[in-house]
């Protein structure tokens, strides 16, 4: 008898465990994969058909981030030359990490190259171009301080949402209860800060 219970225990975790496999399967079917800024998409196979259908939210929640991005880089330098260098330099690592992934969801999407390319290549123009803009509305603010003030608090409050609301959120639900995820936010931080100082050192 106990050998017969432990043989339909058995059996109905198993049974369960692929039901549950099932529903997954079906459910990658019909639902869109949600974009990570961390975690880019799987390449897909060779054999798989791609829908060629580009994701337009998503094109534009990448462009306006980067747009943001170099927004606040052009009025950094403004500011000062070394808050700009600063954050070029950690938006470049930044906007590193999102290619990758904004580039893999991109592949998922298209087998197209010319169309791939041109997708991937928007938001760093956009950065490059938003940037140069940003510093020569900086450049003609200067004259109306409190103006100028308020274009840069809007471009801070804008990247410290999306720290808080996105990033930080998103390193919580893939890395879990990690204390090295934990540890490196304030090395990060540390590093930030220290790096300022050297280069407003360096640069005077």
């Amino acid at each position: 008898d106990n050998l017969g219970l432990q043989t339909s225990v058995a059996g109905a975790r198993r049974a369960v465990r692929a039901f549950e496999l099932t529903l997954q399967h079906i459910h990658g079917h019909t639902e869109h994969q949600k974009f990570h800024r961390w975690a880019p998409a799987r390449m897909p196979s060779v054999q798989a058909i791609l829908s060629e259908k580009i994701s337009w939210p998503l094109v534009c929640a990448v462009c306006t981030d980067a747009a943001v991005d170099g927004f606040l880089i052009g009025l950094a330098f403004t500011a000062s030359r070394s808050s700009g260098l600063c954050m070029s330099i950690a938006t470049s690592l930044e906007m590193g990490f999102l290619g990758l992934s904004f580039s893999a969801s991109v592949q998922n999407m298209t087998r197209s190259v010319p169309k791939h390319v041109s997708l991937v290549v928007m938001p760093p123009v956009l950065l490059t171009l938003v940037g140069v803009g940003g510093h020569a509305i900086g450049k003609l603010l200067q004259a109306n301080p409190a103006l100028f003030i308020g274009f840069i608090s809007f471009a801070i409050v804008a990247l410290l949402f999306l720290v808080t609301q996105e990033l930080l959120a998103e390193a919580r639900k893939l890395a879990g209860d990690s204390k090295r995820v934990n540890v490196m936010f304030f090395v990060g931080l540390l590093v930030g800060i220290f790096l300022e100082k050297f280069l407003h050192t360096l640069l005077g």
